[in-house]
């Protein structure tokens, strides 16, 4: 029983190494799955990917009892994930998780509840497996030729689905913003405009509103948010200066919660907030949060759609192209909204 452990301890380290590279996906991740809030702003967060990766080692080169020790804790965190996973089917709106870091960015399905399912079944037959007379490690180096063969062959049918299978799940419909300027060379575009889909959307004051007539006097950047998510707290908070810094594009951001509870959390959604009902709209889109989409007057995407930080990159190159459009000034912008003056700025206001 070599293979279940070492499944264990190999996703463990994808895991933790995933995490570790983007920590602030791992702390949205806590907060998209409404753990308590004391646990979300705790050190778990970024513990969490550490203490995978000692797990995974543990589990491996340590001798009994003390593998047997980890590979139940690994059990453990295993069950808990999937309580978090199935608890979170029952929120009514979907959830973006990032379970293995981007690696696993995306909606909690069943499909996810079912992967974590067969995780405690792995995690099972690695506590199986720790009761065993030596390490994993050392079972390694005493293995015979035919069960490093059929190890191999393991491996590869693995990364053979992988690289198969991989990219199934499909990205969004574009993902480079447009250039004001268009493509005037002969190069061809690397952005394929395409018509904007089809949804609809709920105002604040509960009238319903679609993309085309949000449209219907100037393009729109679309921001995909949720109270929630950690990784949306910077977009959040700069909502105001980015509304008043692009001009005539107007700016609304997309929650799938709840509209008043949504404003009662962030505040600075008000005035300038959508309901996504069963979160249609981003699906289209494939985007989870934060992520990000600029509809054009004339009933096409004009950018995106982009997610993660990406979104912030986004912003500043619309605004570059409107500044380069001679639309808005170059000026800064207050992080309030208001205009910064030069008054204001040699005044040290």
């Amino acid at each position: 029983m070599l293979l279940p452990p070492l499944v264990a301890a190999l996703l463990l380290v994808v895991s933790g190494v995933a995490k570790v590279r983007h920590p602030e996906e791992t702390r949205s991740a806590f907060g998209e799955l409404r753990l308590p809030r004391a646990v979300t702003r705790s050190p778990a967060p970024v513990l969490l990917p550490w203490a995978e990766i000692v797990l995974a080692v543990a589990i491996v080169v340590t001798p009994p009892p003390f593998a047997l020790a980890a590979s139940v804790v690994v059990l453990a965190l295993f069950v808990a994930y999937l309580v978090v996973i199935v608890r979170a089917l029952g929120f009514g709106y979907p959830v973006t998780c990032s379970c293995f870091g981007r690696l696993g960015l995306g909606e909690v399905t069943r499909r996810t509840a079912l992967r974590n399912v067969l995780l405690v079944v792995v995690a099972a037959l690695g506590v199986w497996s720790a009761t065993a007379d030596n390490s994993v490690a050392a079972r390694l180096l005493d293995a015979s030729a035919q069960t490093w063969v059929w190890l191999g062959l393991v491996v590869l049918t693995v990364a053979v689905v992988v690289v198969t299978f991989g990219g199934a799940k499909g990205g969004p419909l574009t993902r480079e913003p447009v250039t004001a300027g268009g493509t005037d060379s002969g190069e061809e575009a690397d952005y394929e405009r395409q018509p904007i889909p089809f949804a609809v959307l709920e105002t604040e004051d509960g009238q319903t509103v679609t993309m085309h007539e949000l449209t219907s006097s100037g393009a729109v950047l679309l921001l995909f948010l949720s109270p929630s998510c950690g990784s949306c707290l910077p977009v959040i908070e700069r909502l105001p200066e980015w509304d008043a810094g692009l001009g005539p594009v107007s700016l609304r951001a997309v929650v799938w919660s709840p509209l008043d509870e949504a404003v009662a959390a962030q505040p600075h959604l008000a005035g300038r907030v959508l309901r996504d009902p069963d979160a249609i709209t981003a699906r289209i889109f494939r985007v989870g949060t934060p992520g990000a989409v600029l509809l054009g007057a004339d009933g096409a995407l004009a950018g995106g759609p982009v997610q993660g930080a990406e979104v912030l990159d986004f912003y500043e190159d619309v605004r570059a192209e409107l500044v380069e459009a001679g639309v808005v000034d170059d000026g800064p912008v207050a992080p309030d909204g208001s205009a910064t003056t030069d008054e204001s700025v040699s005044d040290g206001r």
